[in-house]
Protein backbone atom coordinates (compact mmCIF):
# COMPACT_ATOMS: atom_id res chain seq x y z
CA UNK A 1 0.00 0.00 0.00
CA UNK A 2 2.93 2.62 1.23
CA UNK A 3 4.26 2.18 -2.59
CA UNK A 4 0.58 2.64 -3.88
CA UNK A 5 0.54 6.10 -2.26
CA UNK A 6 3.97 7.35 -3.68
CA UNK A 7 3.19 6.52 -6.71
CA UNK A 8 -0.44 7.72 -7.09
CA UNK A 9 -1.15 10.03 -4.69
CA UNK A 10 -3.98 11.92 -6.83
CA UNK A 11 -6.13 8.10 -7.06
CA UNK A 12 -6.27 8.35 -3.46
CA UNK A 13 -7.50 11.63 -2.70
CA UNK A 14 -10.83 12.75 -3.25
CA UNK A 15 -9.54 16.55 -4.12
CA UNK A 16 -7.08 18.26 -3.34
CA UNK A 17 -8.13 21.88 -0.87
CA UNK A 18 -6.36 25.34 -2.02
CA UNK A 19 -6.26 27.09 1.41
CA UNK A 20 -7.34 30.75 0.10
CA UNK A 21 -10.73 32.02 0.98
CA UNK A 22 -12.37 33.94 -1.89
CA UNK A 23 -15.18 36.45 -0.84
CA UNK A 24 -17.99 36.87 -3.75
CA UNK A 25 -21.49 38.59 -3.79
CA UNK A 26 -24.54 37.04 -2.56
CA UNK A 27 -26.25 34.63 -5.22
CA UNK A 28 -30.09 34.92 -5.85
CA UNK A 29 -31.41 31.65 -4.75
CA UNK A 30 -34.50 29.97 -5.07
CA UNK A 31 -36.60 28.03 -1.89
CA UNK A 32 -34.31 24.98 -2.66
CA UNK A 33 -31.40 27.02 -2.38
CA UNK A 34 -30.74 27.07 -6.17
CA UNK A 35 -29.18 29.52 -8.14
CA UNK A 36 -31.98 30.99 -10.00
CA UNK A 37 -31.24 31.35 -13.62
CA UNK A 38 -30.50 33.61 -16.10
CA UNK A 39 -27.99 35.05 -13.99
CA UNK A 40 -26.02 37.96 -15.06
CA UNK A 41 -22.50 37.93 -13.31
CA UNK A 42 -20.06 40.59 -13.97
CA UNK A 43 -20.10 40.66 -18.17
CA UNK A 44 -21.59 37.42 -18.85
CA UNK A 45 -24.92 36.10 -18.18
CA UNK A 46 -25.35 32.32 -16.89
CA UNK A 47 -28.25 30.49 -18.51
CA UNK A 48 -26.85 26.98 -17.95
CA UNK A 49 -24.40 25.28 -15.33
CA UNK A 50 -24.65 22.14 -16.84
CA UNK A 51 -23.32 18.72 -15.75
CA UNK A 52 -20.25 17.98 -14.57
CA UNK A 53 -18.93 14.65 -16.43
CA UNK A 54 -16.56 12.68 -14.13
CA UNK A 55 -14.61 11.02 -17.75
CA UNK A 56 -10.98 11.96 -18.07
CA UNK A 57 -10.56 15.18 -19.61
CA UNK A 58 -14.01 17.25 -18.62
CA UNK A 59 -11.86 18.72 -15.74
CA UNK A 60 -8.44 20.28 -14.93
CA UNK A 61 -6.60 21.57 -11.73
CA UNK A 62 -8.09 24.89 -12.29
CA UNK A 63 -11.48 24.23 -13.94
CA UNK A 64 -14.43 22.22 -14.42
CA UNK A 65 -16.32 21.56 -17.70
CA UNK A 66 -19.25 20.99 -17.27
CA UNK A 67 -21.78 19.38 -19.92
CA UNK A 68 -24.30 21.86 -21.23
CA UNK A 69 -23.00 24.86 -19.86
CA UNK A 70 -24.07 28.07 -21.29
CA UNK A 71 -23.04 32.01 -20.35
CA UNK A 72 -23.73 34.58 -22.88
CA UNK A 73 -20.93 37.95 -23.31
CA UNK A 74 -22.50 41.18 -22.92
CA UNK A 75 -22.42 44.28 -25.43
CA UNK A 76 -21.20 46.18 -23.05
CA UNK A 77 -18.13 44.42 -21.44
CA UNK A 78 -16.24 47.30 -19.60
CA UNK A 79 -12.76 47.37 -20.94
CA UNK A 80 -13.51 43.89 -22.90
CA UNK A 81 -14.38 44.12 -26.57
CA UNK A 82 -16.41 41.42 -28.57
CA UNK A 83 -16.07 42.20 -32.21
CA UNK A 84 -18.11 40.42 -35.15
CA UNK A 85 -16.36 37.59 -37.10
CA UNK A 86 -18.78 39.08 -39.77
CA UNK A 87 -19.00 43.15 -39.98
CA UNK A 88 -15.38 45.19 -39.62
CA UNK A 89 -17.49 47.99 -37.50
CA UNK A 90 -20.20 46.13 -35.13
CA UNK A 91 -19.16 44.57 -31.85
CA UNK A 92 -21.57 41.38 -31.05
CA UNK A 93 -22.60 39.01 -28.17
CA UNK A 94 -21.35 35.48 -27.97
CA UNK A 95 -22.38 32.39 -26.63
CA UNK A 96 -20.51 29.91 -25.31
CA UNK A 97 -21.59 26.34 -24.90
CA UNK A 98 -19.91 23.05 -23.52
CA UNK A 99 -20.80 20.28 -25.21
CA UNK A 100 -20.20 16.44 -24.95
CA UNK A 101 -17.25 15.38 -27.18
CA UNK A 102 -17.36 11.62 -26.15
CA UNK A 103 -13.71 11.60 -25.23
CA UNK A 104 -13.62 15.04 -24.05
CA UNK A 105 -15.56 18.54 -23.94
CA UNK A 106 -15.92 20.53 -26.96
CA UNK A 107 -16.26 24.33 -26.59
CA UNK A 108 -18.67 26.12 -28.86
CA UNK A 109 -18.83 29.73 -29.47
CA UNK A 110 -21.96 30.97 -31.14
CA UNK A 111 -22.09 34.37 -32.31
CA UNK A 112 -25.34 36.08 -32.35
CA UNK A 113 -24.84 38.28 -36.01
CA UNK A 114 -24.45 34.61 -37.29
CA UNK A 115 -25.22 31.91 -35.08
CA UNK A 116 -24.98 29.31 -38.25
CA UNK A 117 -21.30 29.46 -38.47
CA UNK A 118 -20.73 28.40 -34.73
CA UNK A 119 -17.02 27.65 -33.67
CA UNK A 120 -15.89 24.75 -32.02
CA UNK A 121 -12.72 23.45 -30.87
CA UNK A 122 -11.49 21.21 -28.35
CA UNK A 123 -10.14 23.42 -26.00
CA UNK A 124 -11.81 27.48 -24.77
CA UNK A 125 -8.68 28.61 -26.10
CA UNK A 126 -8.54 27.28 -28.64
CA UNK A 127 -12.27 28.44 -29.94
CA UNK A 128 -11.57 31.80 -29.08
CA UNK A 129 -8.33 31.63 -30.35
CA UNK A 130 -10.11 31.34 -33.92
CA UNK A 131 -13.14 33.90 -32.90
CA UNK A 132 -10.38 36.95 -32.69
CA UNK A 133 -8.36 35.42 -35.67
CA UNK A 134 -11.25 36.15 -37.77
CA UNK A 135 -12.32 39.45 -35.92
CA UNK A 136 -8.78 40.57 -36.25
CA UNK A 137 -8.85 39.31 -39.84
CA UNK A 138 -11.50 40.92 -41.52
CA UNK A 139 -10.12 44.74 -40.10
CA UNK A 140 -6.81 43.96 -41.09
CA UNK A 141 -5.81 44.00 -37.93
CA UNK A 142 -2.33 42.26 -37.00
CA UNK A 143 -2.85 42.06 -33.23
CA UNK A 144 -1.97 38.98 -31.27
CA UNK A 145 -4.53 35.97 -31.49
CA UNK A 146 -3.84 35.36 -28.08
CA UNK A 147 -6.85 34.89 -25.66
CA UNK A 148 -7.50 33.25 -22.45
CA UNK A 149 -10.20 30.45 -23.47
CA UNK A 150 -11.37 29.89 -20.29
CA UNK A 151 -11.85 33.67 -18.50
CA UNK A 152 -13.68 34.28 -21.92
CA UNK A 153 -16.07 31.26 -21.28
CA UNK A 154 -16.63 32.62 -17.75
CA UNK A 155 -14.68 29.75 -16.10
CA UNK A 156 -12.27 31.95 -14.74
CA UNK A 157 -15.20 33.65 -12.59
CA UNK A 158 -15.15 32.86 -9.16
CA UNK A 159 -18.97 33.50 -8.96
CA UNK A 160 -19.30 30.90 -11.80
CA UNK A 161 -16.48 28.64 -10.03
CA UNK A 162 -18.26 28.64 -6.83
CA UNK A 163 -21.94 27.75 -8.48
CA UNK A 164 -20.00 24.99 -10.42
CA UNK A 165 -18.36 23.46 -7.42
CA UNK A 166 -22.04 23.22 -5.60
CA UNK A 167 -22.96 20.71 -8.60
CA UNK A 168 -23.64 16.89 -7.77
CA UNK A 169 -20.77 15.21 -8.27
CA UNK A 170 -17.96 18.01 -8.25
CA UNK A 171 -16.17 17.34 -5.23
CA UNK A 172 -15.71 13.35 -6.53
CA UNK A 173 -13.03 14.83 -9.43
CA UNK A 174 -9.75 13.49 -8.87
CA UNK A 175 -7.72 16.22 -10.17
CA UNK A 176 -9.69 19.64 -9.71
CA UNK A 177 -7.78 21.95 -6.78
CA UNK A 178 -11.08 22.57 -4.73
CA UNK A 179 -11.62 26.41 -3.37
CA UNK A 180 -13.43 28.14 -1.00
CA UNK A 181 -15.81 30.74 -1.49
CA UNK A 182 -17.78 32.37 1.06
CA UNK A 183 -20.91 34.40 -0.10
CA UNK A 184 -21.99 38.10 1.08
CA UNK A 185 -18.36 38.48 2.72
CA UNK A 186 -16.66 41.97 2.45
CA UNK A 187 -15.63 42.88 -1.28
CA UNK A 188 -12.37 44.60 -1.43
CA UNK A 189 -11.07 46.16 -5.22
CA UNK A 190 -13.20 45.24 -8.46
CA UNK A 191 -15.65 42.44 -8.09
CA UNK A 192 -18.35 41.65 -10.71
CA UNK A 193 -22.17 42.38 -9.67
CA UNK A 194 -23.77 39.43 -9.49
CA UNK A 195 -27.87 40.03 -10.74
CA UNK A 196 -31.13 38.18 -11.81
CA UNK A 197 -30.96 38.65 -15.68
CA UNK A 198 -33.86 40.68 -16.97
CA UNK A 199 -36.47 38.95 -19.36
CA UNK A 200 -35.54 39.60 -23.28
CA UNK A 201 -39.30 40.69 -23.80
Amino acid sequence: PRADRSSKPKRLKAHTVASKVYNIPTIPRDKKGKPILPLNVGIMTVYNLGEVCMREHFHTERYIFPVGYEVQSMLTAGDRRYLSMKKPDAEVCYKCVILDGGDGPKFQIVPADDPQNAIIAGTATGAWAAVVKQANQIRNRQHSNSVSGPDFFGLGQNTIKHLIQELPGADMLRDYVWQHFVEGGPLGGRHAAVIPALPDD
